[in-house]
């Protein structure tokens, strides 16, 4: 129902899987809650997480959340 929540930021993830033996070659964010909104507070924060997110990527992310870190790691 929830989906995944957990409270990482993006610097902490990257860390986590560094601290456990990963080495991170790339990662981007999925902007789910722009491409998937269904609940009324969903909708009613697509369009500033969109403006946001074409403007800074982690800022909208922290700030406004709605986003899936990514990572490619070996």
């Amino acid at each position: 129902m929830y989906g995944h929540v957990h409270y990482f930021t993006k610097e902490t993830a990257l860390l986590t899987l560094t601290d456990v033996g990963y080495h991170v070659l790339d990662y981007t964010y999925t902007p789910r809650s722009i491409q998937f909104s269904t609940t009324a507070g969903e909708k009613l924060l697509k369009l500033p997480r969109l403006a946001l997110f074409s403007l800074h990527r982690d800022f909208a992310g922290g700030l406004l959340g709605g986003f899936s870190l990514m990572v490619l790691a070996d």
